[in-house]
């Protein structure tokens, strides 16, 4: 293997396979309690309303589950990706120090190394948890009604092709944030005005345009999304023998899976910026 590619997201993450993985069960105990806790307590709800009290303590059972491995995958989180990350990163500087790579290259590499750690430990972690809740919403509402399932899967495949059409954008959006990011020290040390005002405006022109395609592409998610939601409350407020724990239930895991939906497109944009990151540290 190439050095440079020792330091893309994928070699990091087989390097660290088992590190990395506990953190992923951990993950999935957390968010298959937390998919399960709606239809839970729409049975506590109808328990309570027939002066029953077993759906109440299987919700507080289930509940705390999620809480406690929840805490217990935050606390070792923070202890492994802060190893990675230092071990990663001390490595890669003294590399580029053998190379005799100047001060601020190596300063602008270790920062994206930083980048990469946090998407592990953050956009990973942002992307199990909605993927999950997607995808355990999508099987609960099956439960419910058929036309609702079929709506959100309509709604996956319009919120793919948006995204699929901007990709290419978002990429080269990046190219142009990261060679601007990459020069910043040297543009600070050559202490020339001009050249600082023209980097800033720089940046803050490619951030612009990152945030106005990200804006656009929300906007259309929040329109297919408030579309969805008019239509499962019409079906499960029309649906015949429909209990108040059911009625619950549904618009609860239609919320599951508008979150997760909204996320997985950040996901998704800071997954073709790592891409180009990735890239780029294959120059080491």
């Amino acid at each position: 293997m190439e050095l440079g590619n020792q330091y893309a997201i994928k070699s990091i993450f087989k390097r660290f396979k088992l590190k990395i993985s506990i953190t992923f069960i951990l993950l999935i105990f957390e968010n298959v309690s937390k998919v399960l806790q709606p239809l839970v307590l729409g049975i506590a709800i109808n328990d309570l309303l027939n002066k029953k009290n077993d759906g109440l303590w299987l919700f507080s059972i289930l509940y705390s589950f999620g809480f406690l491995v929840g805490i217990a995958r935050r606390y070792y989180d923070t202890r492994i990706y802060t190893f990675i990350y230092s071990k990663v990163a001390s490595e890669i500087t003294n590399i580029q120090h053998q190379k005799n790579i100047s001060v601020s290259s190596i300063a602008a590499r270790s920062s994206l190394i930083k980048e990469l750690i946090d998407f592990f430990e953050h956009d990973v972690a942002q992307a199990f948890t909605s993927l999950i809740g997607v995808v355990g919403a999508l099987i609960m509402l099956t439960l419910f009604n058929w036309y609702i399932f079929i709506a959100c899967l309509i709604t996956i495949v319009l919120i793919v092709i948006i995204y699929l059409l901007s990709n290419t954008k978002i990429y080269n959006f990046n190219i142009g944030l990261n060679d601007e990011l990459e020069n910043r020290i040297t543009v600070l040390e050559a202490k020339d005005q001009i050249g600082v005002i023209s980097h800033f405006k720089n940046i803050s022109k490619w951030l612009v345009k990152l945030s106005d395609l990200e804006t656009l592409n929300f906007g259309i998610i929040e329109i297919l999304l408030f579309l969805l939601a008019t239509f499962t409350l019409y079906i499960s407020a029309s649906s015949l023998n429909v209990t108040a724990g059911d009625i619950f239930a549904t618009l609860t895991y239609i919320l599951e899976f508008s979150n997760g939906i909204f996320m997985l497109p950040i996901v998704f944009q800071q997954v073709i910026r790592l891409q180009e990151i990735s890239s780029r540290l294959k120059s080491i």
